[in-house]
């Protein structure tokens, strides 16, 4: 009965993404495609999946303990946060060529949607998730500003912030479009190396910065949206000639290489270190599976938003905080872990990081923009 009550969630996650969605006629195709609308719906979509994901580490111990077909979550994680990345670089882009004077309010817009949520939510965890983790004053003070990272999704905020750092340096001050896309390339190319190198965080007080996979797993489908955001009408054309054939390609092969990319954890993975080996064989090969792995399921997702227009209330709301609970949510996950039964445990997480997330945008759009109406 806890399978069952448990396999709940992800349906009823496929179920607020595709509640009151408009299917475009036979040989027609969404004008609103990767727009700003969709892009929110299928964020709000992977912020949903993603908390899955952790929850189920949670609750099968990383998959050691089997909870029936929702435990295949513990694999999930990197399909759903490539949703981010990728839109982060497409928005990005299209907004640098779509916006008068984008650079100009770059930081102001993005401090306040990105960089304010991350400082509030690091005073949160410190208040209750601290104890400890800190080895004095001066430590609570710089786990503000995530050192060290008490809120271990936060990870994502620090590389976005890099990511915005060299997007802007790079179209700001060199004159051609085409060599700033190649150095926010090298950049993020260093980044994923650079991460890759430092192996994992051995330590048990802290959660060091770039150490980890998911530091660097997926890092690179920021490039990948801004440069289908440089040729998206191309690409949005191409898709649309050959869409009979790519959609049910891209999932034959998605299903196909999932298998191939449980395997190659299994037998590889990003853990094969010990002393005198530090496994960047074994790092590298699951690296590029995984990014294969990632770049089917994201085309799935674009070839099925050509074709549907993910539209609802819930949606919409969800969207508009998906930021703020992707932030939130681990301080739920960590607290309310204390003996209750898996199904409420997970509901509890999603309604308490819902609730907080509403509160925390509400309240820093009201300090930041008081003479606006909320969106």
């Amino acid at each position: 009965m806890t399978e069952f009550g448990l396999f709940l969630f992800p349906v009823a996650i496929v179920t607020i993404l595709v509640f009151g969605a408009g299917v475009m006629r036979r040989g027609e195709f969404s004008h609103e495609a990767w727009g700003l609308g969709q892009a929110k719906a299928l964020e709000a979509f992977a912020a949903l999946m993603i908390i899955l994901h952790h929850l189920v580490q949670t609750i099968t111990n990383y998959g050691n303990v089997v909870k029936g077909p929702v435990t295949l979550w513990n694999s999930f994680g990197i399909l759903f946060t490539t949703v981010f990345f990728f839109f982060s670089g497409f928005g990005l882009f299209k907004s640098y060529k779509t916006r008068e004077n984008y650079l100009g309010t770059f930081w102001k817009h993005r401090l306040t949607k990105v960089l304010l949520p991350f400082l509030l939510t690091n005073v949160i965890y410190l208040c209750f998730v601290s104890g400890g983790k800190l080895s004095g004053a001066w430590q609570g003070v710089t786990a503000i500003f995530g050192t060290p990272l008490l809120n271990s999704n936060a990870w994502f905020v620090l590389e976005i912030l890099l990511l915005y750092v060299a997007f802007y340096v790079c179209f700001r001050f060199i004159k051609s479009e085409w060599a700033a896309m190649l150095v926010v390339t090298l950049f993020t190319v260093l980044m994923i190396t650079f991460s890759l190198l430092l192996g994992h965080d051995s330590t048990s007080v802290t959660r060091r910065w770039f150490m980890g996979e998911w530091w660097y797993n997926t890092t690179i489908f920021f490039v990948v949206g801004m440069f289908f955001a440089k040729y998206e009408m191309q690409v949005k054309a191409w898709m649309e000639k050959r869409y009979k054939l790519l959609l049910p390609l891209s999932v034959v092969l998605l299903i196909g290489w999932y298998v191939l990319e449980q395997y190659v954890d299994g037998h590889f993975g990003y853990y094969k270190e010990w002393p005198g080996h530090p496994g960047y064989p074994e790092k590298l090969l699951t690296l590029v599976v995984q990014i294969v792995l990632c770049m089917l399921f994201l085309s799935v997702l674009l070839l099925v938003n050509l074709k549907v227009e993910f539209h609802n209330r819930v949606l919409l709301f969800l969207g508009g905080i998906s930021y703020e609970i992707f932030l939130i949510h681990g301080l739920f996950r960590s607290v309310l872990n204390h003996g209750l039964p898996d199904v409420l445990y997970v509901f509890l997480v999603y309604a308490c990081s819902a609730v907080a997330a509403w509160i925390i945008h509400f309240g820093l759009h009201k300090l930041t923009s008081p003479q606006l109406p909320l969106n």
